[in-house]
């Protein structure tokens, strides 16, 4: 016995007691954190590699047991295994809370049953329905959305099936973590994170073939905290309607950072209190409409061809530009265009510093257009007019331009 050798004085004993048992628990607790923690093969649940046949009650089976046991790994080892919808809008498969869901790397394949490309609302993983969840890994695994759509087309194609979907409108989903996943081929977006998700973290993850969006960003009150890192999206045989990276209009939604991404399309976001764009390599453009507190910084900005201009932010509170590399093509007259206070929307762009940035572009660098407090310092820029000016007040600039146009 471990207290067989422990005495006390007797006018103690009484006081002692309760203090044994206290010490027991807690070495209890502690031999119970170094114990590995509980693992499913979803094979012993009945999932079989490489049959084609369904494998999607024996992969509910094992997140089922996994979340009885109060968490653990749910693993899925190499081999395709096929999912298939169940009526429903929810995600197929619900992950519980304190689980890992992992493979091998890209030679563990969930894959949608073919069906997938006759209906819509397909979504692979995500939260369960009735409580939501947390404490989330997904990681070292291959999505297969079997998506033989080759472009969006309205009304035709199934733009709201997902590989990963987490949202929930009635519980929290806290602290999900999401790395080394390669998502290909869905009709809607690879990834998808929205309603009441806090805490979220996408990490070195690859995408190809996604008709909507790569990884689609949205929130509600509460929603905060998201981090996109280290992700990059791969050229594609069919046409992106999207973005590689995309934040809705989610007003609500606090403090994001999408840092060191490579992407072969936009970075669109909108409607963030707290978000910082940088690191990122993007062929396309980057785009935001009402932000407050935006940081922009150290990106490659490459217009790929796309029309307009090549970073472009409106209704934005609190703006900084800083130290990026923006470059047009002849079909972007514009690099750098902040706006506001229209018709739509009364918030003009403000306190507003754009800095230390290279700039090529065919017409005008930089183009204000109801902006106001706006400084222009130490940027290096290549355009027919190194600056515009409508609607704008409180611009302090360091521009010598005699040809400087205002209206």
């Amino acid at each position: 016995m471990i207290f067989a050798e422990l005495t006390f004085p007797k006018a103690l004993r009484r006081k002692a007691e309760p203090m044994k048992w206290i010490v027991l628990l807690m070495l209890i607790t502690n031999v119970a954190s170094r114990l590995p923690a509980a693992e499913f093969d979803i094979t012993r649940f009945g999932a079989t590699p490489n049959d084609q046949a369904d494998d999607t009650t024996a992969i509910e089976d094992a997140l089922t047991a996994c979340g009885q046991a109060g968490g653990g790994t749910v693993f899925v080892p190499a081999g395709t295994f096929i999912l298939s919808r169940r009526n429903s809008e929810s995600p197929i498969l619900e992950v519980p809370p304190n689980t890992t869901l992992r493979g091998e790397g890209t030679a563990s394949i969930l894959k949608f049953d073919p069906g997938v490309n006759q209906s819509n609302f397909w979504r692979m993983i995500g939260a369960p329905v009735a409580g939501g969840t947390k404490n989330v890994v997904i990681r070292d695994l291959h999505l297969d959305g079997s998506n033989t759509h080759p472009a969006y087309v309205k009304g035709e194609t199934p733009e709201h099936n997902a590989g990963l979907w987490f949202y929930n409108k009635d519980h929290v989903i806290e602290n999900v973590t999401v790395m080394n996943v390669f998502a290909e081929n869905f009709s809607g977006d690879c990834m998808a994170f929205s309603y009441n998700c806090r805490s979220i973290t996408v990490r070195d993850c690859t995408l190809r073939n996604f008709i909507r969006q790569g990884i689609q960003m949205g929130g509600s009150p509460g929603s905060r905290d998201y981090l996109v890192t280290g992700c990059r999206d791969l050229e594609h045989s069919v046409k992106p309607g999207g973005s590689t990276i995309h934040v809705e209009h989610a007003r609500g939604l606090k403090n994001v950072i999408i840092e060191n991404n490579q992407c072969r399309k936009s970075i669109l976001a909108g409607g963030v209190d707290g978000m910082i764009i940088r690191g990122n390599t993007v062929t396309g453009k980057l785009v935001g409409n009402s932000n407050s507190n935006l940081l922009i910084c150290d990106n490659i900005v490459r217009s790929g061809g796309q029309t307009g201009s090549v970073m472009q932010f409106g209704y934005t509170k609190g703006l900084t530009i800083r130290g990026n590399i923006i470059t047009g093509a002849d079909s972007n007259p514009t690099g750098i265009y902040v706006w506001g206070n229209s018709r739509y929307n009364d918030q003009p762009g403000e306190d507003v510093i754009i800095s230390d940035n290279q700039i090529t572009a065919t017409d005008h660098a930089i183009s204000l257009n109801g902006a106001k407090r706006v400084r222009i310092i130490g940027n290096v820029l290549k355009a027919a007019r190194p600056l515009l000016e409508r609607r704008t007040e409180g611009v302090v600039s360091d521009i010598v331009d005699p040809d400087a146009a205002t209206e």
